[in-house]
């Protein structure tokens, strides 16, 4: 990632553009996330739960990396290792279609 790409679209196509995420593409993408998120709480300093959502979402990533090593260390069979992948993309999806439903009235 010599050229970073600006925006969140950006960053989404450039890191899965070859379908794989590299260690560095992740680490990358966390540090971005953290500069503009802290940089959006900086401009809204009357906004209580911002700090709180963000340590939120770092617990709820590593909820998940947890999880999913553990699920990982039973030798899950391919239907089990789906049943994972479907699991944890809905939560993920939930959240994000909260983002776009109390974002679409701003």
């Amino acid at each position: 990632m010599a050229n970073q790409p600006v925006g969140l679209e950006a960053w989404v196509t450039d890191i899965y553009a070859d379908k794989v995420l590299t260690n560095t593409e992740f680490q990358a993408l966390r540090d971005e996330a953290d500069m503009v998120y802290e940089g959006m709480s900086a401009a809204l300093p009357g906004v209580p739960d911002l700090p709180a959502f963000q340590k939120l979402a770092d617990e709820t990533v590593q909820s998940m990396q947890s999880s999913i090593l553990a699920v990982k260390k039973t030798k899950p069979s391919e239907e089990v290792k789906a049943q994972v992948k479907e699991g944890f993309g809905f939560q993920v999806a939930y959240i994000k279609a909260c983002l776009d439903r109390f974002t679409q009235t701003l």
